[in-house]
């Protein structure tokens, strides 16, 4: 039996992976773990298993609390997810290539494709980026953005609304660290243009798809990247959104000093393409 391509999508954060992860994992042509984001290369850059560990441990623990339902439906997709975080916990209890390669091909059966969906794959090296190209025959590679500022407010609302307190005092606060260099984990996931420079180092052009939040939710998009996948085009509720944050608007202040930060970025997507989103052309125009 041929071997299943094995698919990465990288990134961004906060730029529709949730509704990939969620509308590939439906695909009758696919094989998606249940424990969604697997961290595997991120965390083994920083060699931090041990956090990992008690990460997934918890996540575990969350689900199997929720056992019996009394809804036949919800246990076993409760049931499966459990037991797919016990195997996933053995395999960063004593980390490898070869055991993170077969949990994912682990009963994949007929699947056309298998694959681990991390938003933090973003910010890896050029050097974990180039292993990852090597772990399988076929490879490939998903990057979504998002309109830069879109991007970073929905992921500061995010991190603000799992804090106590005011969310517009806390979500300021953040943005203020962002702007001033103090959050380093924010800023590298807001930082397309050394993402797009890693891409580029590491990859054969052919095995990457790079596609726009404010596009992706539209059927044309959804064929592309069937197609690009080696996958039947499968229908997507296109209208879905998920994980859309608090809603908090943005002072003129603060689109100001964000968009000033993020030029950069701008600018590096805009040289890359052609035609971008009008969100993102908007923006841009306010920049200039």
């Amino acid at each position: 039996m041929t071997q299943a391509t094995l698919l990465f999508g990288i990134g961004a954060a906060k730029a529709g992976t949730t509704w990939l992860y969620r509308y590939l994992a439906a695909h009758p042509q696919v094989r998606l773990p249940a424990v969604k984001e697997l961290h595997y290369f991120d965390t083994s850059e920083t060699g931090k298993f041990d956090r990992q560990v008690a990460r997934m441990q918890k996540e575990k623990a969350r689900r199997t609390g929720r056992l019996p339902t009394g809804d036949a439906r919800l246990d076993k997709r409760l049931l499966r997810e459990v037991r797919a975080y016990d195997r996933w916990l053995s395999v960063i209890a004593d980390p490898s290539d070869a055991a993170y390669v077969d949990f994912l091909t682990h009963d994949a059966g007929g699947a056309r494709l298998v694959g681990d969906i991390t938003p933090a794959y973003a910010t890896l090296t050029q050097a974990t980026l180039t292993r990852m190209a090597a772990l399988a025959p076929v490879t490939r590679f998903i990057f979504l953005m998002r309109d830069p500022l879109d991007r970073l407010w929905s992921n500061i609302r995010m991190a603000a609304a799992r804090r106590s307190g005011s969310l517009a005092e806390t979500a300021a606060a953040l943005l203020d660290k962002v702007v001033s260099g103090q959050d380093q984990t924010i800023t590298a996931r807001s930082d397309y243009a050394t993402t797009l420079a890693r891409i580029d180092s590491a990859l054969d052009p052919k095995t990457l798809f790079m596609g726009f939040y404010e596009t992706l939710f539209q059927p044309d998009t959804v064929a592309r990247i069937c197609a690009f996948l080696g996958l039947s085009n499968h229908p997507a509720r296109v209208e879905a959104r998920v994980h859309a944050g608090e809603d908090l608007q943005m002072t003129e202040g603060q689109r100001a000093r964000a968009l000033a930060w993020l030029a950069p970025q701008y600018d590096a997507v805009h040289q890359r393409f052609d035609t971008l989103p009008q969100r993102w052309t908007d923006n841009m125009e306010a920049l200039a």
